[in-house]
């Protein structure tokens, strides 16, 4: 007796139904978790850099860029290029973050000797403390002055300095302001010549910023092979890609391919690892 043709209908259906869902589901969750990540690098992360973006404008740059990238990356990889510019536009905006954190903490730190000198010149004018943190927040450029600004709100809506200073230490996580702040506590504990020790404090920082900047001229060209080193392979695929596509569009669909990229990947990575490891000296 032969089986009905609608029950393997009925069997097929019901199972695409099924993967459709869990497909639908997982998709919505991802997009969920991916919407309230960004929602919490906008009203936070980027706050802390004191960087003011409407939610809604900054949503909508995220899903014009996505689109942007999907398309252009789909016509020419197909769905494996498609994917790939799904994955990079997902991960962007927390590497943009952690560029853009970066770049001020080194910006800040090489204020500090100027800070420091320009405390211990305050103070010896007769400024008390709160006084000559306040100078710094009016004649220091960003993003001393809006660190040091926010500093000095704080204590005046009655949060003791000592607990603002600190809360600065930790909100920029710098080894120097961490100690330019041990170095205001123990003066002040102590008392002893705050402005001989703002002043010593300064000249320490200052002298090692310099010797980091001459370690940082020396490697200078080490930097620069690895930067041409891997950028050299990509460059290359998009010439071979633009005069051989029919081949190179192979990497994108067969093992082989998957195969080569991964290789590729993982030799790039891995000698990005080595090469930051030898021109890598803290002072």
């Amino acid at each position: 007796m032969s089986t009905p043709f609608w029950i393997p209908a009925l069997a097929i259906g019901l199972g695409a139904a099924i993967v459709g869902w869990g497909v639908a589901r997982t998709a919505a969750r991802a997009l969920g978790h991916h919407r309230r990540h960004l929602a919490h690098l906008n009203q936070v992360q980027l706050v802390e850099l004191f960087l003011f973006v409407e939610p809604a404008t900054f949503l909508r740059i995220n899903l014009i860029v996505l689109l942007i990238a999907t398309v252009v990356f789909g016509w020419l990889a197909g769905l494996y290029g498609a994917a790939l510019a799904m994955l990079l536009t997902a991960v962007a905006p927390r590497a943009l973050y952690l560029w853009l954190r970066k770049r001020r903490l080194r910006a800040l730190e090489r204020q500090l000797p100027d800070i420091a000198d320009s405390l211990a010149s305050s103070l010896r004018a007769g400024l008390g403390l709160g006084q000559a943190i306040a100078r710094v927040a009016q004649h220091q450029p960003p993003p001393a002055a809006q660190e040091f600004a926010l500093l000095v709100r704080e204590h005046r809506l009655g949060i003791p300095l000592e607990q603002a200073l600190s809360d600065l230490a930790v909100r920029s996580d710098l080894r120097d302001l961490h100690m330019l702040v041990a170095t205001l506590g123990i003066a002040r504990d102590l008392g002893g010549g705050l402005a001989d020790a703002l002043e010593r404090f300064g000249a320490s920082i200052r002298r090692r910023l310099v010797m980091e900047d001459r370690i940082r001229a020396l490697t200078a060209q080490g930097r620069l092979q690895g930067i041409v080193m891997g950028i050299l392979p990509i460059a290359l695929g998009a010439v071979l890609f633009v005069l051989e596509p029919v081949q190179m569009r192979k990497l994108f669909t067969e093992p082989v391919g998957w195969l080569t990229i991964g290789g590729v990947v993982l030799l790039e990575f891995g000698g990005f690892l080595l090469l930051r490891r030898i021109v890598s000296i803290r002072v």
